[in-house]
């Protein structure tokens, strides 16, 4: 069976579900994954894409890291925005008042002020000239 190209349009949530749109040589479609479906989907692709990039016939040599993470709050909305590096950040919307948006603030927070850390108390390694 050959692959199809696909090209993802959105991701949303509703009614509990997390959705995907995607379009394809046959037209725009949409698919309803519950929220184990999603974390197994991730996982998955997670493996594939490590797979993927390291494959000689890949055009990138390596995965971008995280740099950092930041909480952004609108009078409607909070979203954990992940930055790639200076440019490039991906927001993912987070329900306001849930358990998940309240836990994601205590992460930005705690790498923040890890950050924070690292930039006003160079390792000692540093210090005494040796590099990693």
């Amino acid at each position: 069976m050959r692959a199809k190209i696909m090209k993802i349009t959105y991701t949303d949530s509703r009614d509990g579900m997390v959705l995907i749109g995607f379009t394809d040589e046959r037209g725009e479609h949409e698919i309803a994954l519950s929220t184990i479906e999603t974390a197994d989907l991730i996982g998955a692709l997670r493996t594939s894409l490590e797979e993927a990039v390291g494959s000689p016939a890949a055009n990138s040599m390596g995965l971008p890291g995280i740099e950092r993470v930041q909480i952004v709050e609108t009078a409607e909305e909070v979203f954990f925005r992940v930055y790639m590096n200076d440019r490039i950040s991906h927001d993912y919307p987070v329900p306001k008042g849930t358990a998940l948006a309240d836990e994601l603030r205590m992460m930005a927070d705690r790498m923040e002020a890890r950050n924070s850390a690292k930039a006003t108390h160079p390792s000692s390694d540093i210090q005494k000239g040796k590099l990693n």
